[in-house]
């Protein structure tokens, strides 16, 4: 019987092992290829990124220190990984090597503190953060996040994200989570550590994170949307607010395109808005609001300024309508009756200049049209949120029938078809991360391509901290 040979480990393995112990270190096939999976349909019909040499899961930011450290030293490129909620293939297929470092932040997930007086909370970047805003909520608080996926997005890698915090369910109103960081504790590429924010990082004397920038320049931003090229994410602090006590939701039938856009163009240029959320459905023309307050005569208040709007403009109640078309297509509420009608897309979404939205829609209907046959398609509507006053994120919900053929490859035709279209119309897709990155930087002009490349090679000069990424 021939002697079975010795396995062959990754040449940084007892290294590793010796930073994180044995139990959280692993380069075995199954485990590597464990990580290279995304929820979407990836392009090229492909379901898979690249599969990192080792996986390795530190615990604390002098772990995180340690091993930046070592990879400098031995010049292995690193990817860090939070709860995998990627919309595009990651890791990316052109970041690294074979020999890559694969950084799982998720044991990284205890809540380091929540300050009701102060109203802020701090939590390792590892965290879900479903788990971090419903501890937050217990205790009487709203926490800003990601609204979909929220089960699976670790904090840290939403930062990293779109936007630098996704699509939190207030965003109407609020934007994203970017807005509400007050300071974060960062791995840098060579191994440094430091602390953002107006806090001990830049006031020895101060023990807590207050503020954001006072006395500083607001080099927290500078981490934000950077998809992980220019630090390890490990802690963030955020600002929360009391919890919402009255939650109003209704729908107004528009009776035409023209008389739904003028009232939604109405209700975003109102100061302060009147709503919470607001969604513009090209299906039955139909706009949708939501409303949730702390005091019911404000709620009520904003409620009847949003009614008087919509009536003004043509508008009928529609009841219920707006909120059955948005349980239909929410990735929260997918459940039997949405899962029979096929798979799920949100086809083209990205965030665009808010006056050229409705082109924008149109141009993907016609591309959905050139691309499928009708019998594909069991259900779509078009859709459009404002993003504060200026932008709006605009696409397609498509439900694809089961029965259509090479749905993956034919969308990843498609992919390419609608990056041009929100491109020329000044908008952006997204992702910050996997492999959307590079096709957002294609878009850079070459006097912030060299800015952004100087900030890369100043903090990581062997470039290792996700080389590749944004075309570096």
């Amino acid at each position: 019987m021939k002697e079975l040979k010795e396995k062959m480990h990754h040449r940084l393995y007892e290294d590793l092992i010796s930073i994180c112990g044995s139990k959280y270190v692993s380069d075995e096939e199954f485990v590597r290829r464990g990580y290279t999976r995304t929820p979407s349909i990836s392009s090229g019909g492909r379901v898979r990124g690249l599969t990192p040499g080792i996986v390795v899961r530190p615990g604390s930011t002098e772990e995180v220190s340690e091993i930046m450290n070592l990879a400098n030293r031995e010049l292995v490129p690193v990817v860090p990984k939070g709860g995998g909620g990627s919309v595009t293939i990651s890791p990316p297929l052109h970041v690294g090597t074979s020999e890559n470092i694969l950084i799982d932040t998720t044991r990284m997930n205890k809540i380091i503190e929540i300050d009701e007086e102060t109203m802020r909370a701090t939590a390792e970047c590892g965290i879900i953060l479903s788990t971090f805003s419903a501890a937050v909520k217990r205790r009487g608080f709203h926490l800003y996040t990601t609204d979909v996926p929220v089960h699976m997005d670790t904090l840290g890698g939403v930062l990293s994200g779109f936007c630098g915090g996704g699509e939190p369910s207030d965003m109407c109103t609020a934007g994203c989570l970017n807005n509400y960081v007050l300071g974060l504790k960062v791995v840098l590429p060579k191994g440094d550590i430091i602390q953002t924010g107006g806090g001990p990082g830049t006031n020895i004397f101060l023990n807590k994170i207050l503020h954001r920038e006072a006395g500083t320049p607001d080099l927290t931003g500078m981490f934000i949307g950077d998809g992980g090229i220019f630090g390890v994410k490990t802690e963030a602090t955020l600002t929360i607010k009391p919890f919402p006590k009255t939650y109003l939701v209704g729908t107004y039938k528009m009776g035409s395109r023209e008389n739904m856009w003028k009232a939604f163009s109405k209700l975003v240029a109102m100061d302060p808005y009147p709503y919470t959320r607001l969604i513009m459905y090209d299906k039955e023309w139909l706009l949708f609001y939501v409303i949730s307050e702390y005091f019911d005569e404000i709620a009520e208040f904003k409620e009847k300024i949003v009614r008087d709007t919509c009536i003004s403009y043509g508008g009928e109640d529609a009841g219920t309508a707006g909120l059955e078309i948005s349980k239909a297509f929410s990735a929260r509420e997918l459940g039997k009756e949405e899962a029979t009608r096929g798979t799920l897309t949100y086809f083209g979404e990205a965030i665009v200049p808010r006056w050229t939205a409705l082109e924008y829609i149109d141009s993907l209907e016609t591309l959905l049209d050139r691309t499928f046959q009708p019998s594909e398609i069991t259900m779509r509507a078009g859709f459009i949120v404002p993003y504060l006053r200026a932008t709006a994120i605009a696409g397609v919900l498509v439900y694809f029938s089961k029965d259509t053929p090479n749905l993956a490859d034919r969308m990843s035709e498609s992919i390419t078809g609608f990056i041009g279209l929100f491109a020329e119309r000044g908008g952006f897709i997204e992702a910050n991360q996997g492999e959307a990155a590079i096709g957002c930087a294609a878009f850079w002009s070459p006097s912030y391509r060299s800015f952004v490349q100087s900030l890369k090679n100043a903090l990581d000069p062997n470039n290792i901290l996700m080389p590749g990424l944004w075309g570096f």
